[in-house]
């Protein structure tokens, strides 16, 4: 059977301060919850990120991203979380008054075509383990039931993260 309906090229989440916002914990508060968000997405859709992107908007309006690609798909926000970090860093934000971060997950395949790097440390195991029972409890509860205890200190559940999809060749 064939499904007529594309794949998206993308999907994207965007956290939006209350205030313009110096604190680069806050702004990886906020990379965590939109790498949580775009996580539980993709398991939902059975889908795989080959790539993210980051994209921070300031204060005098202008704004910067840079995108890396991942050493392999990933639906998983352990990895995505250290991939959307590792991103962050290289936008070098010292005293940038942040006003939004953006976060897509770019290149999406089907989650039946991910391949995994075997290795001997199972120490990314658990918290991949933890997201599937996470996700059942999201499904039957709503988002807000169970997340990293990272967010549960900062106004998360004010201003959640907004979400966007964007089609093939977006």
């Amino acid at each position: 059977m064939v499904d007529p309906t594309p794949t998206p090229a993308s999907i994207s989440t965007e956290h939006r301060f209350p205030r313009d916002e110096l604190a680069p914990a806050a702004h990886r508060r906020a990379l965590l919850a939109l790498a949580d968000d775009l996580g539980a997405r993709l398991r939902a859709a059975g889908q795989i990120a080959t790539g993210v992107t980051c994209t921070g908007h300031y204060a005098d309006h202008s704004a910067s991203r840079r995108s890396r690609t991942l050493p392999e798909g990933t639906q998983h926000t352990v990895l995505l979380a250290r991939a959307a970090y590792a991103v962050y860093d290289s936008l070098s934000l010292q005293r940038a008054r942040v006003r939004s971060i953006a976060l897509r997950a770019d290149a999406l395949r089907p989650a039946d075509r991910a391949t995994r790097q075997l290795g001997l440390d199972s120490g990314d195991d658990k918290p991949l383990a933890i997201e599937t029972v996470a996700d059942r409890a999201r499904a039957r509860y709503g988002h807000q039931v169970i997340y990293p205890a990272t967010l549960a200190i900062s106004a998360h559940s004010q201003q959640g993260p907004h979400r966007s999809q964007t089609g093939r060749g977006h």
